[in-house]
């Protein structure tokens, strides 16, 4: 009995020691979070999910963020928000448990763990439509064969709450678009626990097919009436189709003029109201438009921009756009632009822009006057293209001994420059300054000379691939960039500002700016007629604001046309900060060659990504 009373004591003075140990983790600072079983969402998607978080100690110095304190009954809410989280991601079943923290009484911080069973998901096993109303009749199958790939949530997928979210306006938008005003979207789920799998029926209330009424355009004070009343593309008595509604929004809005555009179709739900009359609201943005801006980069030095616009010239669409800079680069330029948009159809457009400048680059100085006359086309939000017609004037400075001029003697060599460009650029990156996910995709062709006069004819050609993969916290970003250029020549002589120049802040980063390539005898670099590049960068986060990145790099340049030799590359490692700011991110680079007699490194201040 006394033995068994000695056990008691231990258990409960043990039991007393453990609660107040976890009485002492109350108030102690989360310093750090994990997840062990998570294999389908990954731990920044879950850390969005809920209301803790973790502050490390630079985010404490630095940022100044206030850090989450333990506390058992948030540890409970934070546990039943990460099981509906995975619920609503299909993991009925799943299961969550909070290890015991681990504890650093000296700091009075706490490293938490959640274990996570997922259990097996829910899947969609059939996508049927149900319809009601009066007079309905739609036929079933044909419907779903030809809407079905829009839908995220298909036969074999995982459930998710938001995707279903989602196809349910995509599903209610596909009977907007076919006249059907009031549509009316619900679904029903039919679980099979046995199976975990579900099926998903959309049950449609299409309502009347509905015609569009009058247009009322109401906010316009500048810009005419009839010229807004132009770009609008449906008339009265047309079918109503969302899309086309949603399309002369997104045109308005293209043509610059309009801080808000707004097309609201006036319904009325009690009555079906037939015709349905538009309100069409704008507000108009400013028409003259100024910004200044200043900086400082390792390789354009001081530099500062200012750019005027004036919007609405001659009471249309059309703008004008002053603009000049100066840095270390580009000692002065000047730029005068006037743009006509919708050009043809409402997406093309065609500018007329007279321009002087100098260029001081590390291999050469030219002073150039020209015009150039771009005509541009943008089939969607992802494609767009340029032709350009430009005649250029140039003067270069001859740097002394330079054979590569016709007449070396002479201090300046001056000559003309007349041809086409044309450009295209496919991208889905996002978002815009540091791209998380997408590929950019550019390719273009310069030809100088030949039919359309000029000093020389030569055809110059690149080529730039880019795509970034979110990989859970971090992005993989990749770059490969080619060119070549072809003369028709006797001499060969390509101009020097047209000539492909290799190493720098957006290029080769164990080399300073242009200096991977040929050189002269001087040891200025001479670029050439063909170029190779590859960049990988695997961009993190550090804390808030600050990210780091590790990146390794290869390239040259050749002198002859399109000559490549995998065997001359030339490489580099390195590494740097990135800090978020509303321009973009400002960016400190390190790159050290490898395998190279030249092994100095290379620091590079800038603002924006490499790539």
């Amino acid at each position: 009995m006394v033995k068994n009373g000695y056990y008691i004591f231990l258990w409960m003075l043990a039991l007393q020691v453990f609660a107040s140990r976890l009485q002492a983790q109350e108030n102690y600072e989360i310093r750090r979070i994990d997840f062990v079983g998570n294999k389908t969402l990954e731990k920044s998607y879950l850390m969005d999910k809920m209301a803790t978080d973790e502050v490390s100690y630079l985010d404490k110095v630095f940022s100044k963020d206030e850090p989450t304190l333990f506390n058992r009954d948030l540890m409970e809410i934070e546990m039943e928000r990460l099981r509906k989280v995975f619920q609503g991601e299909g993991f009925v079943d799943v299961k969550i448990k909070l290890d015991p923290p681990k504890v650093n009484d000296q700091k009075k911080t706490v490293h938490l763990l959640f274990v996570i069973e997922e259990g097996e998901p829910y899947t969609i096993d059939s996508v049927l439509f149900r319809f009601s109303g009066p007079g309905v009749s739609f036929n079933n199958d044909s419907l779903a064969k030809a809407k079905m790939k829009e839908l995220k949530l298909l036969e074999g997928e995982r459930f998710r709450d938001e995707s279903l979210k989602e196809d349910l306006s995509v599903v209610r938008n596909i009977f907007l678009d076919l006249g059907y005003a009031y549509a009316q979207v619900d679904y029903e789920l039919g679980l099979k626990t046995d199976r975990h799998s579900t099926s998903i029926t959309y049950v449609v209330s299409p309502g009347p097919v509905c015609v569009l009424g009058e247009t009322r355009l109401v906010g316009n004070k500048k810009i005419s009436a009839k010229f807004i009343e132009k770009q609008v593309i449906y008339k009265e008595g047309d079918r109503y189709d969302k899309s086309v509604l949603d399309k002369t929004r997104e045109d308005l809005y293209h043509l610059r003029l309009f801080r808000i555009v707004s097309v609201l179709p006036q319904k009325e739900y009690a009555t079906l109201k037939n015709p349905i009359p538009v309100t069409l609201y704008v507000e108009e943005a400013p028409r003259v438009n100024t910004k200044f801006g200043v900086g400082y980069g390792t390789e354009d030095k001081f530099r500062t921009f200012a750019d005027f616009t004036y919007l609405g010239f001659l009471g249309t669409a059309r703008r004008i756009n002053i603009y000049a800079k100066h840095s270390a680069l580009e000692p002065y330029y000047f730029s005068f632009k006037w743009t006509q948009p919708k050009l043809f159809n409402k997406k093309g457009s065609i500018s007329i822009n007279p321009f002087l400048g100098i260029n001081s680059e590390p291999g050469y100085e030219t002073r150039t006057y020209g015009i150039n006359l771009p005509l541009t086309y943008e089939f969607d939000n992802s494609l767009n293209s340029t032709l350009t017609y430009y005649y250029e004037k140039v003067e270069q400075r001859i740097e002394a001994g330079d054979t590569e001029v016709p007449d070396p003697e002479d201090e300046e060599y001056l000559y003309n420059k007349s041809g086409i460009q044309y450009s295209s650029v496919y991208s889905t990156a996002k978002p815009k300054f540091s791209p998380e996910q997408g590929v950019n995709i550019s390719l273009g062709v310069k030809l100088n000379g030949y039919v359309f006069g000029g000093d020389f004819s030569y055809v110059r050609l690149w080529s730039d691939f880019r795509t970034y993969q979110k990989i859970g916290d971090c992005v993989l970003a990749l770059r490969l960039m080619e060119g070549g250029i072809y003369s028709s020549d006797a001499s060969g002589f390509i101009p020097v500002e047209d000539r492909f120049y290799s190493g720098g802040s957006n290029s080769i980063r164990g080399w300073s700016r242009s200096e991977l390539g040929p050189k002269r005898e001087s040891g200025t670099p001479m670029g050439g007629k063909s170029i190779l590049e590859a960049n990988i960068e695997l961009r993190y986060p550090l804390f808030r604001r600050v990210n780091g990145v590790a990146f390794f790099e290869s390239g040259n340049v050749w002198e002859k046309a399109f000559h490549y030799r995998l065997n001359e590359l030339a490489y580099a490692v390195g590494g740097g900060l990135r800090i978020e700011t509303p321009i973009g991110p400002v960016r400190f680079d390190v790159g050290v060659p490898l395998w190279n007699e030249k092994r100095s490194a290379q620091f590079f201040l800038s603002v924006g990504q490499a790539f």
